[in-house]
């Protein structure tokens, strides 16, 4: 069973768990790159990404979208902006197609309900078949030891190709 995790990470929390499954789960990666970056931090950062996200802004991506043909199972990991999929994630979701695949979620933020997040991908693409979704609060390698266990666990159930709660 072919497996790729496909992201979008702007502060680094993303690609930290991405770099966390690829490990546990031995898949392929893909990084979304977007051809026009976010700031890179303060007020406009904050502004353009929500706006963005809020809007549902269309974005348009440096590298060609990844074949999924030859994959069984899509993990999809994003961060959670304005307590929404973020506008990049959106709009890869927007342009693919997941038929007869087994989709996993994975979502960080910095607190509060990503279950907006989860629901928004689902409306987006509800011919998929979403088995799992799993959130994490800011991510890195300095705090993620409480949370290590929990991603063991999604990552097995991806494995198993069993449903994740």
């Amino acid at each position: 069973m072919e497996r790729i995790l496909i992201y979008y990470s702007l502060d680094g929390h993303t690609r930290f768990l991405a770099e966390q499954v690829q490990t546990l789960l031995g898949c392929d990666r893909h990084e979304l790159q977007l051809v026009k970056q976010y700031p890179p931090k303060g007020f406009a950062k904050y502004y353009t990404a929500g706006r963005n996200t809020v809007l549902r802004f269309p974005h348009t991506f440096k590298q060609p979208l990844p074949d999924l043909s030859r994959y069984d199972v899509v993990i999809l990991a994003t961060p959670v902006w304005a307590g929404r999929v973020c506008a990049p994630m959106y709009s890869y979701i927007k342009q693919a197609r997941f038929p007869q695949k087994d989709l996993y979620l994975i979502a960080n933020c910095s607190g509060g309900d990503v279950s907006k997040c989860f629901s928004i991908i689902k409306n987006v693409r509800p011919e998929s078949h979403v088995r799992g979704e799993i959130s994490f609060i800011n991510p890195n390698e300095a705090t993620f030891g409480s949370d290590s266990a929990r991603l063991k666990a999604f990552c097995d159930a991806v494995l198993l190709n069993e449903s994740f709660q």
